[in-house]
């Protein structure tokens, strides 16, 4: 006789939330346990003195993954969410004085490209037809489906699309056999550090980012990146799931390999049929599982991502030589890659990303002010670091750069926040503090990521940024549908009966 299954996720960032509302549709009772006040996890919001700040993402992109979940539950995102594009993209400033706008408008793109480098234009539309390959390729092959071994991954067309992608490749080798300049290498191959990783380390695959936000759009949610885990507690609580804030887990509970829940630090055990863990997943295995019982394999030879250096600056007035995103790059580009992820120091010359969310949202700052989020990528926790010191200097370091730009803001800070890898660490529970998780290496995507569901364990899951598909909120909306495939599977044959899975229309399954 069929019974409801009883589901417990841990954590409620953007992973979480998500698969418990699709759980929750499918027929499991879900109850979510949050450690902190609010939903989100790094998808966090920061209140000052009337500014407000989103803590992580700051930039919206593939619109058309994040509405897979809201059409599954029979919701349209446009319900919940109220998308604006940001146009230009960005304004690149680079060390010599000049600046470049990427846009979607191809005229201005063109004047912009051509004014640096003559003849860059027809290789630039080159490259983003490239980058269009890898966009569909990874959403048609890859990213949207679980691969239960190596085989399924490396068939005769998926190795075809590898090579049609150049996923074989490095994306800075693709971008030197398209562009002389340095600045436009850079302006092609920047975005890597969405995903904390070295863009002379990156499979070319990720050219998809520059070509999903000059080709897709970058899109800015009013009230900030905050809306849309603010957007997926609506959507869960609609559909029945319980959130417990304020609710620290000591640990999953196990008994005859399998686990049978949690315990929370107040010593109240949860008991439930199947445990989702949407804690940071080399953490999750260090922290909160009996390694007696199941462990992460190769865990030691796993390699993380970047950590970032963050101020949050509310601003006495406006500074209008500034647009929604600003990128500032420092002099040796390449080796500030050299100094993150392999000397493990702060690059003496930074770069680093400046938002003004309130460019495109007034609401975020008060009348007549401007609120600055500054990430300054940097190394993970390493034993040599010590961000007590390197913080101030890292927040120095991005003053000095922007008087050098004539925009002296120093004196016109009203209220500030700063965030090191160590904050990273301690408030969302990140291994080595590393902002984005485990890194994107060509050995570390597909089937050699970790996986969504644990190899000894059979009904214990995970979602989020270092399991299965990455990095990235449109991937880690995708990681939610990818383990709630896998936990109705286990749910079916422990004699649930479910909702069907939905049928998604073609254009959102596409």
């Amino acid at each position: 006789m069929a019974r409801q299954l009883s589901a417990v996720v841990v954590g409620a960032g953007v992973g979480g939330l998500a698969a418990a509302a699709r759980l929750a549709h499918a027929g499991l009772e879900v109850q979510v346990l949050e450690q902190t006040a609010a939903p989100g996890g790094r998808c966090a919001q920061l209140r000052a003195d009337g500014y407000t700040f989103d803590m992580g993402p700051t930039i919206f992109l593939m619109p058309e993954v994040v509405e897979r979940t809201f059409q599954a539950l029979g919701r349209k995102m446009s319900e919940y969410l109220r998308l604006q594009r940001c146009e230009p993209n960005y304004t690149l400033h680079f060390r010599d004085g000049s600046r470049l706008t990427l846009t979607s408008e191809l005229g201005r793109m063109r004047e912009e490209l051509e004014r640096i480098e003559p003849g860059s234009f027809g290789r630039f539309l080159r490259f983003l037809a490239l980058g269009r390959v890898q966009y569909r390729t990874s959403l048609d092959r890859f990213v949207t489906r679980n691969f239960d071994h190596v085989g399924q991954f490396f068939t005769p067309a998926s190795l075809r699309a590898i090579f049609r992608a150049r996923a074989h490749r490095r994306l800075s080798s693709v971008a030197s056999e398209l562009f002389r300049d340095e600045r436009l290498r850079a302006a092609v191959t920047f975005q890597t550090m969405y995903l904390g990783i070295s863009p002379y380390e990156s499979p070319a695959v990720y050219g998809l980012l520059p070509y999903a936000e000059l080709g897709e759009g970058i899109w800015f949610p009013e009230g900030g990146l905050f809306a849309l885990p603010r957007a997926l507690e609506r959507l869960s609580c609609e559909v029945g799931v319980r959130i417990a804030y304020r609710t620290r887990v000591k640990r999953i509970t196990f008994e005859d390999r399998r686990a049978t829940g949690v315990l929370l630090e107040d010593g109240t055990r949860l008991p439930a049929d199947l445990v989702l863990c949407n804690a940071d997943l080399p953490w999750a295995y260090r922290n909160l599982i009996d390694p007696c019982v199941t462990s992460l394999r190769r865990a030691e030879k796993l390699r993380y991502t970047s950590s970032g250096c963050l101020l949050y600056l509310g601003l006495d007035r406006k500074v209008p030589e500034l647009g929604h995103h600003n990128v500032f790059l420092g002099k040796d580009y390449r080796g500030s890659f050299e100094d993150i992820f392999t000397r493990f120091q702060v690059p003496a010359d930074p770069s680093f990303y400046v938002a003004v969310a309130s460019r495109t949202d007034p609401s975020l700052a008060p009348p007549g002010r401007d609120g600055l989020y500054v990430l300054v990528p940097v190394p993970r926790q390493h034993p040599s670091l010590d961000w007590a010191t390197l913080g101030p200097a890292v927040r120095a370091r991005v003053f000095a750069r922007l008087r050098e730009e004539g925009i002296d803001l120093e004196h016109h800070v009203v209220t500030e926040r700063v965030f090191t890898p160590d904050d990273w660490a301690a408030r969302f529970s990140l291994q080595h503090g590393s902002a984005f998780g485990l890194s994107h290496h060509f050995f570390q995507v597909g089937p050699f990521r970790p996986s969504n569901q644990d190899p000894t364990v059979r009904n214990l899951f995970f979602v989020g940024a270092s399991t299965q598909p990455g990095t990235g909120l449109p991937m880690v909306m995708l990681s939610a549908e990818l383990v709630v495939e896998r936990m109705r599977r286990e749910a079916e044959a422990l004699g649930a009966a479910l909702v069907p899975a939905p049928v998604l229309a073609p254009e959102v399954a596409a």
